[in-house]
């Protein structure tokens, strides 16, 4: 049996890239995620929903958000969200995507897939989605761990605490946490970094890079520790925006 490796990810979720109130300040956080990914040398970036605000940002932000995703020698890796829905009118569906860098790899599939990577000894799974809706289940149907590899899931959606009542689209319930076969679940949808792990389930909302900053100077991620002899653990890490460089 093949030995897991110890690997690094990079989460963070809900950059809302192209929207429309200072679209300038999103862009700036999320070239400083990426700076981030190698700051921390991280061996992948998730990017777990709601990368772009709407289905009509111009191709412009498209073709940012490929340009930053090629500075990375790693895996960036997209689920959509319920802003920027996988369907056959999707963003993602676009001419800038047709010149996507061969270290993008995006989520498509509604009934959920595996994304694997040999090299880092991981398996990344989860289910595009098509609609935001009460009847779409993130975690339905997530397939088991394969021996000698991580699982790591990736869900958009709500997740639905005890004395939450009312029903939301995409829910996501702490039994289903709980008895989620990954090693990591990684979260977006809600804008703050919150811990809802179940069981043995350590799962984890990223938050927007902006969410827990008080200006719009600082950006944060989660850093996802994955260490066959420690286990798995989560941890926020922030970093300052850097100014633009200036032209002479």
């Amino acid at each position: 049996m093949s030995e897991r490796k110890k690997i690094r990810l990079i989460h963070t979720s809900d950059t809302h890239l192209g929207v429309d109130w200072r679209p300038e300040v999103a862009e700036k956080a999320f070239r400083a995620v990426v700076d981030s990914v190698t700051a921390l040398q991280g061996d992948g970036l998730l990017l777990v929903g709601d990368v772009f605000d709407h289905a009509r940002v111009p191709d412009r932000v498209l073709e940012v958000f490929l340009e930053q995703a090629a500075r990375l020698e790693c895996p960036v890796i997209v689920l959509p969200g319920n802003h920027d829905l996988y369907h056959r009118d999707s963003l993602y569906r676009r001419p800038p995507f047709e010149d996507a860098p061969p270290n993008l790899f995006l989520f498509t599939e509604a009934a959920g897939q595996t994304i694997a990577f040999p090299d880092l000894t991981l398996d990344l799974w989860g289910r595009a989605m098509e609609q935001h809706t009460p009847e779409f289940r993130p975690l339905a149907g997530m397939t088991p761990a394969t021996e000698g590899r991580w699982l790591v899931a990736l869900a958009h959606g709500h997740f639905h605490f005890a004395e939450d009542k009312d029903l939301r689209s995409s829910p996501i319930y702490p039994e289903e946490v709980a008895a989620a076969p990954c090693d990591y679940l990684a979260l977006g949808h809600w804008e703050r970094h919150v811990d809802v792990s179940q069981a043995n389930t350590r799962a984890f909302y990223s938050g927007s890079p902006l969410g827990a900053s008080l200006d719009d100077e600082t950006v944060s991620v989660t850093v996802v520790e994955l260490d066959p002899a420690e286990g798995v653990s989560a941890r926020q890490a922030a970093f300052a925006i850097p100014e633009p460089a200036r032209r002479n």
